[in-house]
């Protein structure tokens, strides 16, 4: 294949991807913990907080997409807006896991402020970083390269924060590994801005009003439809959420001695995944793949279930299994959402990188956090207490949460896909090549 864009620059946006997303999981994996265990916030109100902070996204995500959609600045249209979230998105998280010990109810007001506005300026970090692919390449086979640069970069950061995240914890305490690591990801997010070339932002094409991109969007059914099945998978993924309370406290009697290898079970095998994704893509196309991996995550969470955690060996390896299938949404988002946006300008008339991509970063906040919500939510329901014995009740229904929900959800999600989701590759390179033509 020649490559419009150089290594170096797919290095850049690789490396980018790692530093942000050292702070996405950092959130993903310890924020429902350091807000119920360390900040004191009872493990229901931080449920209806996070789903208070994605309804607020349902308004302001599109928002800031159609404004990355009509903004175009001297240095670019995406480059500008990267470059500032280099610095801002590390300070964010870093306030967001600051205890201010301001009592019960001005704790509980911080949690809300910090963690809206990160919410916020993650937007402002994802949606131009992933929209800045289309704008590297229009061949979407190198597009495939470019973002699997990213998934993997992204999953080595997964599996950082996994491996270093809780020994951190233990031995420097929050502050100090929050900090620690947001320095990294700030450091390693720095290449782009000398390396990434904007060759494509089609900036002599009309651009639409929030009103026209959000009314072009209701028509946009393959869009839909993955979101949809993406919202089934991902939101009844509650093993992230409560993976930490399993490993405390259903494999590891109270002790953190699980928290690790559990996370690394989570990760590893997102590596290799993200490592095959192009072959497998060329081979069997995305929706294929997609279905069948969700079904089969599905059938081997049922069966861990049923299998029982005695043995943390087995529940280290079937989870590793599962996971390889079940976290693979999270590493094909990108690649979907490009293949929108030129099936949006095709037959549309009218290029939303912003709006698209925005989208994407709502429903992977949405999902990540009504899982984190719901999870936190039934925790209490099930009899939660924080840094105590836990009933048997409460131990079922941690099980429940960490297999059978992700079980059910990547069931109708693959059955949503399988059914109704029919845009191809092939079609997709037949748009650009006829819009590159005119």
């Amino acid at each position: 294949m020649n490559f419009e864009s150089s290594s170096s620059e797919r290095a850049s946006y690789g490396l980018f991807f790692a530093g942000q997303n050292i702070i996405y999981f950092l959130m993903l994996q310890f924020l429902a913990l350091f807000y119920t265990e360390v900040v004191g916030i009872g493990a229901a109100a931080v449920g209806v907080m996070f789903l208070v902070a994605r309804i607020w996204d349902a308004v302001n995500d599109p928002i800031l997409g159609s404004i990355v959609d009509r903004t175009k600045f001297k240095g670019g249209k995406f480059l500008p807006w990267i470059k500032a979230v280099n610095i801002i998105l590390p300070i964010a998280t870093i306030l967001i896991f600051f205890n201010p010990n301001l009592g019960a109810t001005g704790n509980l007001i911080y949690a809300y402020v910090t963690y809206i506005v990160w919410g916020m300026i993650y937007t402002l970090c994802d949606v131009p970083l992933f929209a800045l692919s289309t704008a590297m390449a229009k061949n979407s086979n190198e597009r495939v390269i470019i973002l699997t640069w990213g998934r993997v970069a992204a999953m080595v950061a997964g599996l950082v924060v996994a491996g270093t995240g809780m020994p951190l914890i233990q031995a420097m305490g929050w502050t100090q590994t929050v900090v620690i690591l947001s320095v990294i990801a700030m450091i390693i997010m720095i290449p782009i801005r000398f390396k990434a070339i904007e060759r494509y932002t089609d900036a002599e094409r009309k651009t639409s009003t929030l009103k026209e991109s959000l009314a072009l969007t209701k028509s946009h059914k393959p869009m839909i439809v993955f979101y949809i099945a993406l919202f089934f998978t991902m939101s009844s993924n509650l093993s992230l959420a409560v993976g930490s309370y399993f490993a405390i406290y259903n494999l590891g009697d109270g002790e953190m001695t699980y928290v690790m290898p559990l996370m690394m079970a989570g990760f590893l095998p997102m590596l290799p995944m993200a490592l095959l994704l192009p072959t497998m893509i060329r081979r069997w196309g995305k929706r294929n793949l997609l279905v069948c991996l969700l079904t089969a995550g599905s059938l081997i969470s049922l069966f861990q279930y049923f299998y029982g955690y005695e043995s943390a060996t087995s529940v280290l390896v079937l989870s590793f299994i599962r996971n390889a299938a079940l976290f693979t949404p999270l590493l094909l988002l990108g690649m979907f959402s490009t293949d929108f946006v030129e099936y949006g300008e095709y037959h549309f008339k009218s290029r939303l990188e912003g709006i698209t991509f925005s989208f994407q970063t709502f429903m992977t906040k949405l999902t990540s956090a009504f899982a984190a919500g719901l999870g936190s939510i039934l925790l209490g329901m099930w009899g939660y207490a924080a840094n105590q014995v836990q009933t048997p009740d409460t131990l079922n229904g941690i099980y429940l949460m960490y297999t059978v929900f992700p079980a059910i959800g990547s069931l109708i999600a693959a059955f949503v896909l399988w059914r109704w989701y029919d845009l191809k590759e092939v079609e997709v390179q037949r748009m650009i090549d006829e819009l590159r033509a005119k």
